[in-house]
């Protein structure tokens, strides 16, 4: 009995033992299942992965290439565009309207700049506003900051060199005052601007030619409405007037002429005129500009074996900046200049909205600026204006002003440029007009498209030449 007692709690062990071992094999199977589930799982998920990642990137690959190609013809379509608009400039003679954003200075206090530009359409400049919103603005072309003086005289040589051609030409810089209408046009010594570097294009372009070009250069200024002659050693020369001639159109009678063959001659030129001309103080620039500058450069060409003639005239203006009287906080002296500033470019706006709703009317003669500039704005001219304008929200209005200005401007039509040529005796026949035509310029001079030229027989005084050489 005893033997069998203890026989029996073994057997109980020996079970239990057996169930645990059972359960703890289960256990052990369940966790080698579930390792392998998990690693399959993983080897699933990581070729999921793969397939997802080339998909994702051949998804990105073929998004881009659209992109690539949307902005390709999108840039193809501005290229076209930008050609066809200038057939078209050409064809209605519209005035150009460029844009140079000046950079920040010191003055400005290193504040943010308030112009924006488009990447791939360079007539686009966003302006944004005290009130937070950007205002957009369609020209023909926008140099950003970082635009060098070379870069500026490249983008108008072509129209300089019209000159050359026959072709009337006039460039003229606009905006407020310190926006760097001044640099652009004349800049320093040691990087000059348009102005020197069309004398010198047009100079370097002419020597060596089969045609003989003569070229010469006059420099003036409109200050409080009266004409100044900058070349002219003489402080005491008389008034010059702008007068009409017997046989039509307008001219300066006594202005000086200086003729250019050499770039010595160009050089000295223009430190003569960058030494008379008016300058004084004011709020807005310390060294502002009181007047409007205009540097008249005719080139005549002769072709030796045709007898062939062409006359071309280029027209250099800076004029004196905007802006308004209560902000510049000019009186006396400065303040009469500044309202004879502001009527003058007055003036040009009104003529400028006169050409753009084709009025029987223009009214050139309001203004001595306008006057002087009557061809170049009436018609048979290539005409650019380069807007000025500053970056800091301080002038954001002015900057408003400046562009809208620009954009009425290049919505005026002039009419086509056309070539001033003389066809000489020995021009072959096939290239003659008919034989009832007498051989005459293209273009018939008449009051109403006509403006101030020098007296091609000016005398240069004796002490200018000396002052020159």
């Amino acid at each position: 009995m005893i033997m069998a007692s203890q026989k029996k709690p073994q057997r109980v062990e020996t079970d239990m033992i057996q169930i645990i071992h059972d359960k703890l094999r289960a256990v052990s199977e369940t966790l080698i299942h579930t390792r392998q589930q998990v690693k399959n799982y993983k080897e699933v998920f990581d070729a999921l992965m793969r397939s997802s990642s080339l998909q994702i990137q051949e998804a990105i690959k073929t998004t881009d290439e659209k992109n690539k190609e949307l902005v390709m013809k999108y840039s193809r379509e501005i290229k076209l565009r930008k050609l066809y608009h200038n057939q078209l400039v050409e064809l209605r003679g519209n005035i150009r309207v460029y844009c140079r954003v000046r950079p920040c200075i010191k003055e400005d206090c290193q504040t943010v700049s308030i112009i924006n530009t488009d990447t791939y359409d360079d007539g686009l400049i966003f302006i944004n506003t005290k009130a937070g919103k950007s205002q957009q603005f369609q020209l023909d072309k926008v140099f950003n900051m970082d635009i060098s003086q070379s870069q500026i005289f490249e983008e108008v040589s072509s129209l300089v060199r019209s000159t050359i051609d026959g072709f009337n030409v006039c460039i003229f810089a606009y905006g407020q005052t310190g926006s760097g209408k001044t640099y652009t046009m004349e800049g320093p010594s040691s990087d000059p601007g348009v102005n020197q570097r069309a004398l010198k294009f047009l100079y370097e372009e002419t020597k060596n030619s089969s045609w003989h070009y003569t070229i010469a250069a006059s420099m003036l200024e409109i200050y409080n409405e009266s004409i100044r002659d900058l070349l002219n050693p003489d402080p005491q020369a008389e008034k010059l007037e702008v007068k009409m001639k017997p046989e039509g159109g307008l001219h300066v009678p006594g202005l000086v002429m200086v003729p250019v063959q050499s770039l010595e001659e160009v050089n000295k030129i223009f430190e003569t005129g960058r030494k008379n001309r008016s300058t004084a103080a004011t709020s807005m620039n310390e060294r502002s500009s009181r007047s409007h500058s205009l540097l008249c450069v005719t080139v005549e060409g002769l072709n030796l074996l045709t007898g062939n003639k062409t006359h071309g005239r280029l027209n250099l203006v800076d004029l004196a900046g905007s802006e308004r009287v209560s902000k510049s906080h000019a009186d006396g002296a400065r303040l009469k200049e500044a309202q004879s500033i502001n009527k003058s470019l007055s003036s040009l706006g009104d003529v400028i909205s006169a050409l753009k709703n084709k009025h029987s009317h223009i009214p050139y003669r309001n203004s001595k600026l306008t006057y002087l500039l009557q061809e170049s704005l009436g018609g048979d001219s290539k005409t650019l204006m380069i807007l000025q304008v500053s970056p800091v929200e301080k002038n954001v209005s002015e900057t408003v002003c400046t562009l809208s200005f620009g954009q009425r401007v290049r919505s005026a039509e002039l009419g086509a440029a056309t070539r001033k040529l003389e066809e000489g005796k020995n021009t072959p026949a096939s290239s003659r007009r008919p034989n009832n035509e007498t051989p005459k310029l293209q273009t018939p001079v008449t009051p109403s498209n006509n403006t101030p030229t020098v007296q091609k027989g000016s005398a240069v005084p004796s002490k200018l030449m000396q002052k020159l050489k």
